[in-house]
């Protein structure tokens, strides 16, 4: 972990876990503003370890809230898709540098808000049909790549699980299921990485609270949206989340 945690690093680290407390719980989106805040705080590696504990304790509270309500068809769908984006990414790596490959996943992401947001205003007599396997391969495809190289995976699932037409309860039960599987098996990866240790352990027992507090903050919050406040404030994030990935990469 750091060697000193200063009034500002603290102050953001808290705002960064309950912001990933409220998203598993409330606005899912809402957590991928806190990835770069946190790796600017403490460091890309040792965000990336410090935070998976955390996230898996939210992960459970969104769990014991919604998990009946996933849909698995449309969780079964999207891993071919998933697959190819972080197989494809790998490769890009070895010839693009990591920023400007944000850059461009952020302007994939900001012309999927623009598409939906159009679609909305301007609707078709085809609308209420699902996507098609093509739109389906290319959110999978997304969430892969921005789970790989920008740890913003949740903008792509939402933009997905809004084209899919599912209502509030189902996108939370299938966006909770979703990441709990995708953090467990990131897991095996930390700790041979050495960035999920002892250290980042004791740390994460003084940030618990904060999680727990963001959760329940987002329980709240949810059960006083309706749906069209929900799918309008998470396009919103998710253009704000495409813009900060186009600006900084």
């Amino acid at each position: 972990m750091i060697a000193e945690w200063t009034p500002l690093i603290l102050g953001t680290v808290i705002v960064c876990v309950f912001l990933y407390g409220f998203s598993k719980t409330a606005m899912p989106v809402a957590g991928v503003l806190a990835g770069p805040l946190l790796a600017a705080a403490l460091g890309a590696t040792t965000a990336s370890g410090f935070i998976m504990p955390l996230l898996l304790l939210a992960d459970f509270f969104a769990l014991a809230r919604y998990r009946q309500h996933a849909n698995w068809p449309l969780i079964i769908k999207l891993i071919p898709g998933v697959f190819v984006g972080i197989v494809l990414t790998a490769v890009l790596f070895k010839f693009v540098a990591t920023q400007p490959l944000n850059r461009i996943i952020g302007v994939l992401i900001l012309v999927s808000v623009l598409l939906e947001i159009w679609r909305r205003r301007f609707p078709k007599p085809d609308d209420g049909r699902p996507p098609n396997r093509l739109a389906v391969g290319f959110f999978g495809t997304l969430a892969g790549m921005t789970t790989m190289a920008a740890n913003a995976g949740g903008t792509a699932m939402t933009l997905y699980l809004i084209n899919m037409r599912v209502a509030m309860l189902a996108f939370m039960g299938t966006f909770a299921w979703f990441f709990f599987a995708l953090n467990l098996l990131k897991v095996p990866f930390l700790l041979g990485l050495g960035f999920l240790n002892v250290d980042t352990l004791l740390a994460d027992l003084w940030f618990i609270p904060v999680v727990v507090v963001g959760a329940l903050f987002g329980y709240w919050t949810f059960r006083r949206m309706n749906e069209k406040v929900f799918t309008n404030v998470a396009l919103g994030l998710s253009a704000l989340a495409s813009a900060f990935l186009i600006v900084h990469g």
